[in-house]
């Protein structure tokens, strides 16, 4: 089968500026199995085909406004980070599957990137793994390191359904600050989703029932 058979798999790409949301369409072009667009999350989410096997998103002109709007209309999409931190910014390397790239990503890595990524691997380039002193050893397990004071009160208010701007807004913290927390402590539950940290966190006691 060629690379042009078969369905093209939608990647959404996100950027602060045009002419960076430009060029990573130009650099995923080059795959014609991928079908990178720049439709605002609701548009996609509203298409027949709203769906995604990815989302990219393009942190060194920083973070875009569209990228908490990205990850919560497709929460069970991918993501690869460009110019991230994994330390501070997605979900870092306990969570759901995500790539973590350097700003300037060739062609071929960034699209080798979007097919691990939605083939549900993490990818960590050695550049970053090195430059932020991340460790690639395996997620810490939930009796290794429990949730801190903070944690536990955001893990309160994603049980009660409330949205990353929304805890933010509770807590009187940035949304990125609280979009952190939300990784982190679905990191340390070992949980792929927010339904999934409520639902071990109230097996394991840590949540009221």
């Amino acid at each position: 089968m060629s690379a042009t058979e078969g369905p093209r798999q939608r990647v959404l790409v996100v950027a602060a500026y045009p002419a960076l949301r430009a060029g990573l369409l130009a650099l995923l072009a080059g795959d014609a199995s991928l079908d990178p667009v720049a439709a605002s999350p609701l548009e996609i989410a509203a298409s027949p085909d709203g769906e995604l096997a990815a989302i990219v998103i393009d942190y060194s002109g920083g973070e875009p406004e569209a990228a908490t709007a990205a990850a919560e209309t497709f929460p069970a999409a991918p993501l690869v980070l460009i110019g991230a931190d994994p330390n501070t910014d997605g979900p870092g390397l306990t969570g759901p599957p995500v790539a973590y790239l350097p700003a300037d990503v060739e062609g071929p890595a960034l699209i080798a990137a979007v097919h691990a990524a939605a083939a549900g691997l993490i990818v960590l380039d050695p550049t970053i793994a090195g430059a932020t002193g991340v460790h690639t050893h395996g997620p810490i397990s939930p009796e290794a390191e429990a949730l801190t004071p903070r944690e536990r009160e955001v893990l309160q208010l994603v049980a009660e359904g409330l949205p990353n701007k929304a805890i933010a807004r509770e807590l009187g913290i940035s949304e990125h600050t609280a979009k952190f927390h939300v990784g982190s402590l679905l990191g340390k539950l070992g949980a792929g989703s927010r339904t999934e940290a409520v639902t071990l966190a109230t097996r394991r006691g840590i949540l009221p029932v």
